[in-house]
């Protein structure tokens, strides 16, 4: 079996799909399974199955294309669902329908889907995504301590991820707690406005800094030394920043969406807010509870480690996979 693992053709190294589908590789790779990366492009190479990470930016761009939707697996990955569908979900279900395996992370996506297309009951799975543990793990050196708290938010700049937005929050929980707080924003540029906004939000603000993409591989590092990891977004599927930190023992503050509460039980796994008001009253229980804010951090690292293993997640796409190949009908190839 070859599968061709096909994100957005804008994704950059460290963009969430991309993430995703590398990961999904090497745990596909561990079952014998070839699989290969691609960005979406025309004329794609042959493979028996064309795994779409992205609905309706790729799933739909594969149909076009003339591919067979037998051969197609598509994973709802966040903004496709909870920005495009949410929109205007009938071009984009009257064109997918024939997609018979559909995968969502959690179950709630499910139900969203299903509320505006209720006869895909049997084409929509869950599949929740999964975290490397030989890279994301607490650390197995000491890491140098800092005399200032470090904020960390991690993910492509845009306006979904609010990422000027995360600025203006440390700032106003500077002032009000007296902390000297740092915040390091790390991914990369995917929006010029909503980084013209956080470039003029950094300015004259020394305890900012603009880290800008940061290879995967470096990514633990950052998450072990983080007093907190931020999460602004107003739309997630699954962050995959946010697993990462969680499985490296980080203690995770979000906002209360969606995505974030699939992950974050609050004050149990992190910490979910919903205003300004509401993250300035978090922090403080933060820095005025150290002992009950470890206990978070232990249990972050568990929640990851008891449901969201990559060997768990290769072995169910691995049984879609077999699906699609067995269903597709003789003669059905490029």
């Amino acid at each position: 079996m070859k599968v061709g693992l096909v994100v957005p053709s804008d994704t950059p190294p460290t963009g969430g799909n991309m993430i995703s589908a590398q990961r999904l590789q090497s745990g596909l790779q561990k079952l014998g399974i070839t699989a290969v990366v691609e960005r979406f492009r025309p004329q794609l190479p042959a493979y028996d199955v064309y795994h779409a990470w992205n609905a309706v930016q790729v799933g739909q761009a594969l149909l076009r294309e003339g591919v067979e939707p037998e051969r197609i697996v598509i994973t709802w990955t966040g903004t496709d669902l909870w920005g495009d569908w949410i929109r205007d979900s009938q071009p984009i279900r009257r064109t997918l329908q024939v997609v018979k395996q559909q995968v969502v992370f959690t179950p709630n996506a499910r139900l969203r889907l299903l509320q505006d297309a209720p006869d895909w009951e049997d084409i929509v799975h869950v599949i929740p995504p999964s975290v490397d543990d030989a890279i994301f793990s607490p650390e197995k050196t000491p890491v140098n301590p800092t005399d200032s708290p470090l904020v960390v938010i991690a993910g492509g700049v845009r306006p979904v991820k609010r990422s000027a937005w995360a600025i203006d929050l440390v700032d106003r929980a500077r002032r009000v707690l007296g902390m000297d707080l740092r915040l390091a924003m790390l991914g990369p540029v995917r929006d010029p406005g909503e980084w013209e906004r956080v470039v003029q939000g950094a300015e004259g603000r020394s305890w900012v800094e603009l880290v800008g993409e940061v290879p995967k591989e470096a990514m633990a590092d950052w998450y072990r030394r983080a007093s907190v990891v931020l999460n602004t977004s107003q739309i997630e599927g699954v962050s995959n920043a946010l697993m990462e930190a969680m499985a490296c023992g980080a203690l995770i503050v979000a906002t209360n969406i969606h995505g974030n509460r699939y992950l974050i039980d609050s004050h149990k796994t992190g910490i979910l807010f919903d205003d300004e008001g509401d993250f300035i009253r978090e922090m403080q229980w933060i820095f005025s509870h150290p002992a009950e804010s470890n206990i978070l951090r232990h249990n972050a690292r568990m929640r990851i480690l008891s449901q969201h293993l990559l060997i768990q997640e290769a072995e169910a796409y691995h049984a879609l996979y077999d699906v699609a190949m067995n269903s597709c009908p003789k003669g059905c190839g490029i």
